[in-house]
């Protein structure tokens, strides 16, 4: 970001009003096109493909190995839905990609479980597949709307101290070509080793070999040697107890002719794991660079519109939109450095996803010029806001909307001044819940690790099961407690202070989540996930947050209702 005296305001630039800001909102992607929906149906599909797959049947002729074919065609399900959300333009590739895997006659001659998941998961890429076309095809038409709007007139954008056109996605860009890198080196070591046990298979005996026992939960097989003898060996294919197996045998080297390579999955899938990820890094860092250097490249479009901070992100406005009623698009900044409403210059074409160079006026008549941290978005961060403010939502969101509004009128009717200080917090179901939660995870847990887990799967089984303690902590001991100064959040670690100056109210979000809301010069104070409105719905039982949420709303806007003591005076 830069501070700079040049007097922006006798740039020749056209004013975005309202009327082409709707448009240019309305140019949105439909609702069908969104990620979400092939997204969820596509993981269930291939889920259910991998369920109803029957193990594969290892022999001498067509022995069971590192099919590097099938294998990549597999792990690439996981890029793939991560691109539909953040990466459409290698998701428009990845489709066809995966499209042609699933052609593979061997898919689809297994049961009719099998085919008809198989079936669903073409389905589901045909539908996500087109559902990228169209977000490509609405920001094209966005970026229509964008000269249209700004009447043909191009300048060269203003330099920024923030962010180098060079440096843009260049971390990114670095992390990215590691994890390949790192995915080459993985895969590499299980070619040389695969290439090692063929040139010790040449020079094998073959030895048939009875199968004494075979294990389905960590899929080892157990033979007993012609020297009687017993050799376990992981196993991908399935056996049965009884049969013989011929085993090739050279020296200390020992392995069933029908898996000659040993079992390299956790390796394979390790190598093409970090192989997605860094493709998924390095094209996110290469395409941000992409769009930072095209907004110098060339003259851009030009727009006068009206900016602000608020809740961690820079919001857009229309020009004539004084009010900040309907913000039109919003995104990251690097720092934070507006807070109340004014005039600023937008440079580029936005669109969803892209990204944009912002000018904005200061108090003492200097303007300050800075780049997007992040793509953009539509509106607003969330679905709920401040009074006051338009976000854009679904009919749900609006419902829930109006039924908090009509709990603060009830509170409002219904609450007396408060003596005391007054405390709201998790009630016996949510704690009994969260307990419940917290002993499922430890029981799965424990079961994982001692059942010999590998190195890889460690980290990410004790990430993940802290981090889930941790949000049923949270659901179990929230509290929030209002006294004569302001409120008091408790959290897992510290306890934040609220004044009453710096609230403007409470939400609990149709997500469950409850969410203290300040001053624009304030962040927001998230309590957490700490309810369940479904539920809560079906029973026509607020919950504790509920309550909160427009009680605290309540005393807001009333500070009669406020408390007169301090929590620490009782």
């Amino acid at each position: 970001m830069t501070t700079s005296p040049v007097p922006y305001a006798d740039v020749p630039a056209r004013p975005w009003v309202s009327a082409d800001a709707r448009r240019w909102a309305d140019a949105r992607v439909p609702a069908w096109a969104r990620p979400v929906g092939p997204a969820v149906v596509l993981l269930v599909a291939v889920v259910m493909a991998v369920m109803f797959s029957p193990d594969p049947m290892c022999t001498v002729a067509a022995p069971c190995g590192a099919d590097w074919l099938d294998a990549a065609g597999s792990m690439l399900f996981l890029p793939h839905l991560v691109w539909l959300f953040v990466l459409p333009d290698l998701a428009l590739v990845s489709a066809p990609l995966l499209l042609i895997w699933m052609s593979n006659p061997d898919t689809w001659l297994s049961g009719p479980a099998e085919k008809i998941a198989g079936a669903v998961v073409v389905a589901a890429l045909c539908w996500g597949w087109a559902a990228v076309v169209a977000r490509l095809r609405a920001r094209g038409r966005q970026r229509s709307l964008v000269l249209d709007a700004a009447g043909g007139i191009t300048v060269p954008a203003p330099a920024t101290d923030d962010v180098r056109p060079w440096r843009r996605g260049l971390v990114r860009g670095i992390a990215g070509a590691i994890l390949c890198a790192v995915a080459g080196a993985l895969i590499t070591t299980v070619v040389v080793d695969d290439r090692t046990d063929d040139r010790l298979a040449r020079t094998a005996t073959s030895e048939n070999a009875r199968v004494v026992a075979y294990n389905t939960d960590d899929y080892t097989v157990t033979v007993r040697l012609p020297d009687s003898t017993r050799h376990r060996f992981d196993a991908q294919g399935s056996y049965r107890v009884g049969s013989s197996v011929p085993v090739l045998m050279h020296g200390d080297w020992v392995r069933l002719a029908t898996e000659p390579y040993g079992d390299r999955t956790g390796r394979q899938a390790l190598a093409l794991v970090l192989a997605g990820l860094g493709v998924t890094v390095l094209g996110s860092g290469l395409l941000s660079r992409r769009r930072a250097v095209a907004l110098r490249r060339a003259p851009v479009p030009v727009l006068r519109v009206l900016t602000r901070h608020h809740q961690g992100r820079t919001e857009i406005f229309a020009a004539d939109d004084i009010a900040a009623l309907r913000p039109v698009l919003s995104y990251e900044p690097r720092t934070r450095t507006r807070t109340a409403l004014r005039q600023a210059l937008l440079y580029g074409a936005p669109r969803e996803g892209g990204e944009l160079i912002l000018a904005s006026a200061t108090e003492s008549g200097q303007w300050l010029v800075e780049a997007t941290a992040s793509p953009i978005r539509h509106g607003s961060p969330d679905g709920t806001g401040k009074p006051g403010e338009y976000r854009p939502g679904t009919a749900r969101t609006a419902a829930h909307r109006r039924a908090a509004e009509a709990r603060v009128q009830d509170a409002l009717a219904a609450m007396t001044p408060a003596t005391g200080p007054v405390r709201w917090k998790a009630g016996p179901v949510a704690r009994s819940v969260g307990a419940a939660f917290i002993v499922v995870t430890i029981m799965l847990l424990g079961t994982f690790f001692t059942g010999s887990p590998t190195w890889w799967q460690l980290p990410i089984w004790s990430v993940g099961g802290l981090y889930w303690v941790s949000v049923c902590l949270r659901m179990m001991i929230w509290q929030i407690t209002a006294d004569s100064n302001g409120l008091h959040v408790r959290g897992l670690w510290r306890t934040a202070h609220l004044p009453w100056a710096d609230v403007i109210g409470a939400v609990y979000t149709p997500e469950g989540e409850l969410i203290v809301r300040c001053r624009t010069d304030v962040d927001d104070t998230p309590v957490g996930s700490v309810g369940f409105p479904p539920l809560e719905r079906r029973l026509r039982r607020p919950g504790r947050a509920e309550c909160a949420a427009a009680e605290i709303t309540a005393m807001v806007r009333e500070p009669g209702l406020r408390p007169k003591n301090d929590a620490g005076c009782t």
